[in-house]
């Protein structure tokens, strides 16, 4: 009787017995497969971004940090992982992101921005560190030129290009006497590219109005005290406090019939007329690519800064037509000239 029990608890658990024994077998299986194609997580490589605040140029460098990680066979979620921060404009908030990313040890820091490559120059000796969307590393303290750099610092420089700006000022608007901007006394990075716009303008024979933001609520009294100086048009230079303002300083602008130029290429959907940016998406695949040369056993000392390898020409004919702005011929010819519609 007792065996005959036993037999029939047996009969019923079998199925049972059976799909746990198949469902272990699968589980190995496939731990041996991940393990041999190499995508186990103890073989996945952790990367992190550390980003300044909010801006169309982190949103852009950040994506062409993925997508050139991409194009060089480095797939997200199976090759590597990506922790990326972002400090929301605040030094404090920046300086603790440092202190964890020494704690966490990833294999390559990216980080965006002068005041992060700052705080990293400070906090950081070990980690290989990979820069971009900062105008001047040298200022930033990451070295004596691009060449010469701290031992565990590369990136790549998306200084403004203010010369082809004032030439291209000098063509559309033969008339042109004064040019202003808005800058940021407190960013380093705007500071130096405010004194290149003037040194170029100055050069060209143009007078550089350049009035100063301390903070993101004063953004729009200094657009209006500059557009009521009657500049004949505004060249708005690159830095992280003005970056996510610019709509609200091309309408203010627009209002009082003063056209914009600009340095950003989402400035040209807000209504600038013509817009010379450094390709920041671009600058991120750039960043990738020394990161690449990292990870196949290159130190950081040995890889130079770099520029940013592309520069586009924007056009807003919209705006054009607005002003009363007539571009020239030689325009059309640009290699890299995208032309944006927009109906205002």
């Amino acid at each position: 009787m007792k065996h005959s029990l036993t037999s029939a608890v047996w009969i019923s658990i079998r199925p049972l017995f059976k799909m746990f024994v198949i469902i272990v077998v699968i589980s190995a299986g496939l731990l041996v497969i991940d393990k041999i194609s190499g995508k186990g997580s103890s073989t996945r490589k952790m990367f992190a971004l550390i980003q300044f605040n909010d801006s169309p140029l982190s949103e852009l460098s950040g994506q062409g940090i993925i997508d050139g990680l991409t194009s060089l066979g480095l797939i997200r979620g199976r090759d590597y992982d990506l922790d990326i921060k972002n400090a929301q404009g605040d030094i404090a908030t920046l300086n603790l992101m440092m202190d964890e990313a020494v704690s966490d040890r990833p294999e390559i820091l990216f980080i965006s921005s002068t005041p992060t490559l700052q705080a990293a120059v400070k906090k950081i000796s070990t980690l290989p560190v990979i820069f971009t969307v900062v105008a001047d590393p040298l200022i930033a303290g990451a070295g004596s030129s691009f060449e010469d750099h701290l031992p565990n610092v590369t990136g790549i420089s998306t200084l403004g290009d203010y010369e082809g700006m004032i030439r291209w000022v000098k063509i559309i608007l033969p008339g042109a006497r004064e040019i202003g901007t808005l800058f940021s006394p407190g960013e380093s990075n705007s500071v130096k590219n405010m004194n290149e716009l003037k040194n170029f303008a100055e050069k060209a024979g143009l007078t550089l109005i350049a009035v100063p933001v301390n903070s993101s609520q004063e953004v729009t009294d200094a657009a209006f005290s500059l557009a009521s100086r009657k500049p004949d048009v505004i060249c708005q230079i690159v830095d992280n406090l003005t970056a996510a303002s610019s709509g609200s300083i091309i309408r203010i602008a627009r209002d009082q019939k003063i056209p914009v130029f600009g340095f950003v290429s989402d400035q040209s959907k807000a209504g600038a007329v013509l817009v010379v940016s450094r390709d920041y998406h671009q600058a991120g695949a750039d960043a990738a690519r020394l990161a690449k040369r990292v990870l196949d056993g290159e130190s950081p000392a040995k890889i130079p800064f770099e520029f940013v390898s592309k520069t586009n020409i924007l056009i807003n004919p919209s705006a054009a037509v607005y002003f009363r702005i007539h571009f020239p011929k030689e325009i059309y010819l640009q290699e890299n000239l995208i032309i944006t519609k927009q109906d205002l």
